[in-house]
């Protein structure tokens, strides 16, 4: 995007005070030229916050302005100095998007190989899980090409659910994106044995090796020189961690202020798993472990109580996690993959839930998850009527507020944050930029809708975290893709190659586990008429 230097021998040096109208700032102190301040100059809509409505709304023919890291006016006409204008008239300017729920490491490089499988039900699942895992040289490309995908999709923030390895919180720190590093740990590993029997395998340790682990990840990211980088707690699932690790888990994250996620509910037969165990749901059993409450998160949360594939005959699992302020993280692509999903969305938000968007795996792109969770909620729900407005007679309809919401403020109510997750005063400059010149934008009539339903991320101009610009044009400027991408493809070449000598893989080529999508004939070498 061109940007217009001011010219300062214009402007009144030394004491100038910053005069803005508009209902949006109230700023008036003395201040000298600043050259670190960039104006977006009449933009054609702005999704801003509404601080007495406490809502997210459109302003139009609006100035939006930041001083480094910081945002200092969204509103009507702005005068005060600045260094850098840019002409805004034909953009849309949005707060970036959170990512609540993501790994990268893995998901990159598998894809193409099981894209189209992984029922949770199935040993198909375990068998992705155990076999299709990069080694320590690929996870780190599989990150940076996973992180450079978000950011060109618009995501400012995003947490990273993996394994740690080494280099991984440097690599999330040179991509530009603020990242919440939130290193995967447990007490068991699930197996899957030559009959397809499914295994648990408890750590003799119950998980503290890995535990310490992870603490020292935490610890890293939060220390980390660049400033943009902190910490998840997450043991990684339910089913897999003991009731000591998740009780000490949820207490670091209580005594440090970090936020806290686990997997749960995520599979019919976890879902089981939980209740011949306890007793009792995943759900309340996280409750009775103390899990629940502010700024923790269940990830996936499918497969509640009232869920027609559990068939459980009390229904407490919505209520519960609502009286708790838990929120629940959604990844609408990964359960449309799969043919199932929350039932329903507009369920859970009825019942207050909070709602926090995720991406969870390939394609990291969070763009397209505002469209997949409009559609599968639409689809799961049997009867939306089509129109954005909720709620509605007979129940509650879902459409591109409710999903840009969770993909914004409700991510940041997660992390208990108010300061990312929307345009106001105060917050973080982390925003993107739409050309609403882009012909799959046209026509405008409401361009949230273009965007979501219609563009998708090519209409995407540039990206900023932090106030630093980290995508131009559409064009990634903190690392380079084609090389990124050429790094990737040779780390699944490696990874395909060594799938015989896999545990889990019982001596079977990749091909005959994931067969390609069509079969390769052998070419003709001569055709006749």
């Amino acid at each position: 995007m061109r940007r217009k230097p001011i010219d300062q021998s214009s402007n009144v040096l030394a004491a100038t005070r910053v005069r803005v109208r508009g209902p949006h700032l109230r700023l008036d102190r003395p201040m000298n030229i600043a050259p670190d301040v960039t104006c977006f100059r009449n933009c054609g809509w702005i999704v801003a916050w509404n601080v007495h409505e406490q809502r997210l709304g459109f302003l139009r023919e609006g100035d939006f302005v930041f001083r480094g890291p910081d945002i200092i006016y969204v509103g009507g006409h702005y005068d005060g100095p600045l260094g850098n204008e840019v002409d805004g008239s034909h953009l849309m300017v949005m707060p970036g998007l959170i990512n609540a729920h993501h790994h990268s490491t893995a998901m990159m490089i598998r894809n193409g190989l099981s894209t189209e499988g992984g029922s949770y039900i199935v040993p198909y699942f375990y068998t992705t899980q155990r076999v299709l895992v990069p080694d320590d040289r690929d996870k780190g490309v599989a990150t940076e090409a996973a992180m450079a995908r978000l950011l060109l999709s618009g995501t400012t923030t995003t947490m990273d659910w993996v394994s740690p390895y080494e280099g991984w919180v440097d690599v999330l720190a040179r991509s530009g994106i603020r990242a919440y590093a939130a290193p995967a740990y447990n007490s068991a590993r699930v197996a899957m044995r030559a009959n397809q029997d499914l295994v648990y395998e408890w750590f003799a340790d119950g998980g503290a090796l890995e535990f310490r682990a992870a603490l020292d990840a935490m610890a890293e990211a939060e220390g980390h020189s660049c400033g943009r980088l902190s910490a998840m707690v997450a043991p990684s699932e339910l089913e897999c961690c003991s009731e000591w690790l998740l009780r000490e888990s949820k207490a670091v994250a209580e005594s440090t202020g970090r936020p806290f996620q686990v997997h749960a509910s995520e599979a019919v037969r976890e879902f089981f798993e939980i209740a011949c165990r306890h007793g009792m749901s995943p759900i309340q059993w996280c409750s009775k472990l103390g899990l629940l409450g502010g700024k923790t998160a269940i990830g996936h949360a499918v497969y509640l109580d009232h869920h027609s594939k559990v068939q459980w005959p009390e229904q407490r699992d919505l209520a519960l996690l609502a009286e708790t302020g838990t929120t629940v993280t959604h990844t609408p692509a990964a359960w449309a993959a799969v043919g199932d999903g929350l039932e329903t969305l507009a369920s859970y938000l009825r019942a207050g839930i909070n709602i926090a968007l995720g991406n969870d795996a390939f394609p990291h792109g969070m763009i397209d998850e505002l469209k997949t969770a409009v559609f599968l909620g639409r689809v799961k729900s049997g009867k939306d009527c089509g129109t954005p407005m909720y709620p509605i007679e007979g129940g509650l309809s879902i459409g591109a507020r409710q999903v840009l919401e969770a993909a914004t403020v409700g991510g940041a109510r997660f992390l208990g944050r108010d300061d990312i997750g929307k345009l106001a005063v105060g917050c973080k400059a982390d925003f993107f930029t739409v050309d609403l010149r882009h012909p799959d934008m046209m026509p405008i009539y409401d361009p949230l809708r273009s965007l979501i339903y219609s563009a998708g991320q090519r209409a995407i101009c540039d990206v900023y975290v932090d106030g630093r610009q980290v995508v131009r044009n559409g064009i990634l400027l903190t690392m380079d893709l084609n090389d990124v991408s050429a790094r990737l493809q040779n780390g699944q070449n490696r990874l395909v190659q060594e799938i015989p000598s896999k545990e889990s893989a019982f001596g079977r080529e990749a091909a005959s586990i994931w067969p390609l999508s069509l079969p390769v004939d052998v070419p003709l070498s001569t055709y006749r008429v």
